[in-house]
């Protein structure tokens, strides 16, 4: 009986998790204004969230549709700003997804910390969402900048990798 309930509760957490993976719908949008950037915050954050646990094997329409409404917003936006430095760039040579991964949650963060905004940590809530990304994706092509960002951030911290690596702004 303990291994046919312990059965059922698996199968019951395999489909409740990939149900919540595909409840997610990319909203219809048009922006026009500064105005309406606002009203899609929430929207930008629940985006995010979905990109972050959806695998890119799901080769689903929907992911591509995400990470586009999720750059309009965030090129659109007059409430961020997001400087895309070259190091930031490298970590999406050979897995470009996860470009979209640090934009969304740069943004996730500045949309959470209006008030209390930083940049730098900011910087770090989107690369460490690039590390996390980087190693649940089984599929994801090996990557040295992403790597040895791994072991920096295990080593120095990000932040501190940020500081020296931005400094320069």
């Amino acid at each position: 009986m303990k291994k046919v309930n312990g059965t059922l509760f698996l199968l019951l957490l395999c489909f409740s998790i990939s149900a919540l993976a595909q409840t997610y719908d990319v909203p219809r949008y048009h922006f026009t204004s500064k105005t309406n950037f606002s009203e899609f915050e929430p929207e930008v954050i629940k985006a995010t969230d979905w990109l972050q646990r959806t695998h890119w094997s799901a080769k689903d329409k929907k992911l591509d549709a995400a990470s586009q409404f999720v750059l309009d917003w965030a090129q659109g936006t007059p409430n961020v700003t997001i400087q895309l430095r070259q190091s930031i760039m490298d970590l999406s040579d050979a897995n470009p997804q996860l470009g979209f991964i640090y934009i969304a949650h740069y943004c996730k963060y500045a949309i959470l910390h209006q008030y209390e905004f930083d940049k730098d940590e900011a910087s770090v809530y989107a690369l460490k969402a690039v590390i996390a990304k980087y190693q649940m994706e089984p599929g994801h092509k090996y990557d040295k900048d992403v790597e040895r960002l791994i072991e920096m951030d295990k080593d120095i911290g990000l932040l501190n990798w940020v500081k020296d690596s931005f400094s320069f702004e």
